[in-house]
């Protein structure tokens, strides 16, 4: 009993204050901080977001600051090169080949960004149903996703063009939109097969939270990391489409200036007059690196199991 006594009346041992002080002091980050983090980690991702909001700037400065000067025509300033004036030089017909760049880059964006924003709303909304409901409901979305898999997508998208009506952007976009919701919709789906039986969302169920405010408030914030790195690569691949239906006279037709449309017109000038060419495809190019950099450092920085390197 006397052992046992001097057992007990030990004194336990207090950590130091400076250890206290130290726990205390190591900061709280929250999720989105550590993405901000991680992405800032990723050169090539931020020089590609100051890249992409130099063009998105650019083509909403230039535009709304000059108007319809972009169509204006004068015979008496033909192909001039480029000056102070004009500093990209005009066209046979005495446009001002800069202000058209500046119209065609808002053109081309206006698409991809809108057209994005139509396949993320159709992608995610049928994905998020198919994931989480599961049978004949999932069939019924996956055998719809096969289906548009399996057509020439491209073809596809020049027929509802042609039929619709050409040189209207927004015919475009609705044809870009309704024919490239699958990968989204497939994403989607792969992550809500994996989070809707998780303790979280069990949790929720237990207290009586209805199906949509599950998908909406618990599931579909934490399965997002995919779709936004799958929609800034679909701004770059809208954008190409774009480009390539205008070019072959299926999407935006003149007066009116699209990166595609300025390649066409000036197709047959390559050998005599190549920097007309040079300066759409060098904007197309510089898009869809942006798109493609910056969509990679987003999947680094949304998922935590990707090792960041400084590249």
């Amino acid at each position: 009993m006397e052992r046992l006594d001097k057992l007990v009346a030990i004194p336990r041992e207090t950590p130091p204050a400076d250890a206290v002080d130290e726990v205390d002091l190591i900061p709280v980050r929250t999720y989105w901080q550590l993405v901000r983090q991680r992405f800032v980690q990723h050169r090539l991702a931020v020089m590609a977001l100051f890249l992409m909001a130099a063009l998105v700037a650019l083509a909403v400065v230039v535009p709304t600051l000059t108007g319809d000067a972009y169509t204006k025509t004068s015979l008496s300033k033909t192909m001039l090169p480029p000056s102070l004036e004009t500093p990209l030089g005009t066209n046979q017909i005495g446009q001002d080949m800069f202000l058209r760049l500046m119209k065609a880059l808002q053109t081309s964006l206006f698409i991809g960004f809108m057209a994005v924003i139509i396949i993320g709303a159709v992608g995610v909304t049928l994905g998020s149903i198919a994931g989480y409901y599961g049978g004949w409901v999932d069939n019924l979305i996956m055998r719809a996703v096969d289906v548009i898999l399996s057509l020439p997508i491209f073809f596809l998208i020049v027929m509802i063009v042609a039929f619709f009506g050409k040189g209207d952007a927004w015919v475009v976009i609705i044809a870009i939109g309704l024919t490239g919701w699958t990968l989204a919709c497939r994403l989607v789906r792969a992550e809500f097969l994996k989070l809707r039986e998780a303790d979280f969302v069990q949790a929720a169920r237990a207290l009586g939270a209805s199906n949509r405010r599950i998908i909406a408030r618990h599931i579909l914030p934490a399965a997002l990391a995919p779709v936004v790195v799958a929609a800034t690569l679909g701004i770059a691949d809208s954008v190409v489409t774009e480009t390539a239906l205008s070019f072959l006279g299926f999407g935006i037709s003149p007066p009116e200036a699209s990166l595609g449309n300025m390649l066409k017109g000036f197709q047959e000038d390559l050998m005599v007059r190549p920097h007309l060419l040079i300066y759409p495809a060098v904007t197309i190019v510089l898009i869809v690196l942006a798109a493609s950099f910056l969509g990679d450092g987003l999947r680094d920085a949304l998922d935590p199991r990707q090792r960041i390197e400084k590249k």
